[in-house]
């Protein structure tokens, strides 16, 4: 019987065209078919030899003689892989006769064997073997290669294997085609390895823009640097920080950096790469309101006269700085944020609050702190002195100063009073800074007001649903009198913490208190992902059903209702798996899958 053809005679004969030095027509066939997977398993080169290669070949000698060609640079026990610049080749000449000429193939036949034999690779390489696909068989394939970076992307946001997502990220940017990874999701996850201290790609800004849904997501991860601005009563220029352009912004730390600028002039997308220079904008001597990539918006007043307000604002602040740091003065200062790994601190001046200045830990007489633990370092008020000023660069240094009032409270005994572990009381919110709130609880535990009587609230206790990263956006000010939940005394560190959002029910446990696995539900498919689908439950919240949990091919689109049994829940990770297999169920966390 005659064995249906999985290709053509004229996509044949063109892959069976010499190059690179190789001249065997079927393995140069074989290898082709071949190339979308950055390892090759065995048992698809077997299949495939079967499905494509000439029957009167007949034998096993076009696998021996590929797995021994030039071009086999790695062989392992489970497969092996094309030398990089080969496979690069090999898949533009597939892409050539598939996408553009459109030579005809059996590509449903081809692409379920390459999934049948590819199933027991890892999850990041079957993806990644999906992204060469849609470029060898799509003839419009950013559509879909966008989609599974955007499905990567809010899988590292969820902190799911996050350092390892990303570590294959950076091999996966080095066998990809270079076309793959120019979209927009694709950008955010070479920023996302690029904020890990990460080899990555520099990629230009996508001419679409990004998704401002996923780029939030993403730039929660991005540390923070800051830009440069300046007016002159024309034009706003925005760049690296100089002695012109003086007045400092903080922005996420991607390259390039996306801005929004509005005034009377109108509005303007600004696309900056401060290694390649400033960027100018007419504006006029209008307010000016400036918003960066994470939502964030710094406004600037109207003048009229010479100088911009922020311009003669931070030259009065320079100037009574210089005078403070000549009379060796005591200021009241702010702890804003920790530098590197602890080296040390930014610090804000309480009546400077355009001027920040570095504190060296050395220089601190504070614990010893981490970059993810600054509730370490206890009230964020200090009193400071200015130890070192360069006004032409706009470097401030200080050293922190503990007077001999200050000396003595210090020294006093801690303690917690009567607080006990569970209790709620009211307490007044005596600062905020990027980690959270503190809350004085001197009048709850029966203590003296002190500045050792403030308890931490971190910004995750803030709020079951929410998320802020910055102080300037929680929900409470300084002043103001808050009911908070005691979650733990430490005597030894000498610190409470506090939660808000434990003084209220748990959202989650209170819907998720009716449901137990072995459930079955009517839910709403919200979301397609690359390795299942969302479903939105009756309680409102959403719960994934992985693919193995679905007959092999389901498909199903947004706004599909379907019966589905609760597989697992983890209340910890705050998580539902979905199925569509009835239960029992072979033992096994699915949702370690």
């Amino acid at each position: 019987m005659t064995r249906p053809r999985a290709i053509s005679l004229p996509l044949r004969e063109r892959l069976a065209e010499p190059m690179a030095g190789e001249d065997d027509p079927d393995v140069l066939v074989l290898a082709s078919l071949l190339c979308t997977p950055p390892l090759v398993p065995y048992g698809l080169l077997r299949r495939m030899r079967r499905t494509v290669v000439t029957p009167s070949a007949g034998t096993l000698g076009v696998e021996g003689a590929l797995c021994s060609a030039w071009f086999v640079e790695g062989v392992a026990p489970e497969g092996f892989a094309f030398e990089a610049e080969f496979a690069d080749a090999l898949r533009s000449r597939l892409r050539a006769a598939l996408a553009v000429d459109h030579l005809e193939a059996d590509r449903d036949g081809l692409r379920r064997v390459i999934d049948e034999e590819t199933a027991r690779l890892s999850p990041l390489l079957r993806l990644e073997e999906r992204l060469c696909w849609a470029y060898v068989a799509e003839s419009a394939f950013e559509s879909t290669a966008d989609k599974i970076f955007t499905d990567i992307v809010y899988t590292v946001a969820l902190e799911e294997g996050r350092r390892r997502i990303l570590h294959w990220a950076v091999g996966a940017f080095t066998r990809l085609p270079p076309d793959v990874i120019k979209g927009p999701a694709a950008w955010v996850l070479a920023q996302l390895c690029g904020a890990a201290g990460l080899p990555h790609p520099r990629l230009e800004w996508p001419d679409t823009g990004v998704d401002e849904t996923l780029l939030r997501t993403a730039l929660a991860l991005v540390p923070d640097t800051l830009l440069g601005v300046h007016r002159d009563g024309e034009t706003l220029t925005i760049g690296t920080i100089t002695q012109r352009r003086r007045t400092a912004l903080r922005v996420s730390a991607v390259t390039p950096k996306v801005l929004t600028v509005r005034s009377d002039e109108g509005s303007t997308r600004l696309v900056i790469d401060p290694s390649i220079g400033a960027v100018e904008v007419p504006v006029g001597r209008s307010a000016v309101e400036i918003r960066d990539m994470r939502g964030r918006t710094y406004r600037l007043a109207p003048f009229t006269g010479d100088a911009a307000p922020e311009e003669v604002l931070m030259r009065e602040s320079l100037a009574r700085l210089d005078q403070s740091w000549r009379a060796r003065e005591v200021m009241d200062a702010t702890i804003v944020r920790v530098v590197g790994r602890g080296d040390s601190l930014i610090v804000s001046f309480v009546d400077f609050p355009w001027c920040t200045a570095l504190l060296p830990a050395s220089r601190s007489g504070l614990p010893s702190f981490r970059r993810r633990s600054l509730s370490t370092v206890g009230d964020p008020r200090i009193r400071v002195r200015v130890i070192n000023l360069d006004a032409r660069l706009q470097r401030v240094v200080v050293e922190r100063v503990v007077e001999p009032a200050a000396e003595e409270q210090v020294e006093a005994p801690w303690s917690s009073g009567s607080l006990r572990v569970g209790d709620e009381f009211r307490g007044r919110v005596t600062g905020k800074v990027a980690f959270g709130l503190f809350v004085s609880y001197a009048a709850a535990a029966g203590v003296e007001e002190g500045k050792r009587t403030n308890g931490l609230v971190h910004r995750s206790e803030l709020s079951w649903t929410e998320q802020w990263n910055d102080a300037t956006e929680y929900p409470v000010e300084v002043g103001d009198m808050i009911t908070v939940h005691v979650m733990g005394i430490s005597a030894a560190r000498q610190r409470v913490q506090l939660s808000l959002k434990r003084t209220q029910p748990d959202p989650w446990q209170v819907a998720m208190s009716r449901l137990r696995p072995g459930d079955q539900v009517r839910a709403l498919v919200v979301e397609v992902v690359s390795f299942g689908w969302f479903l939105r439950l009756p309680s409102g919240f959403d719960g994934l059903m992985h693919i193995t949990e679905a007959p092999e091919g389901s498909t199903f689109a947004v706004g599909t209702e379907l019966d589905v049994w609760v597989r697992f829940m983890d209340a910890e990770r705050r998580r539902i798996s979905l199925t569509l297999r009835p239960p029992p169920w072979p033992p096994g966390d699915p949702s370690r899958r």
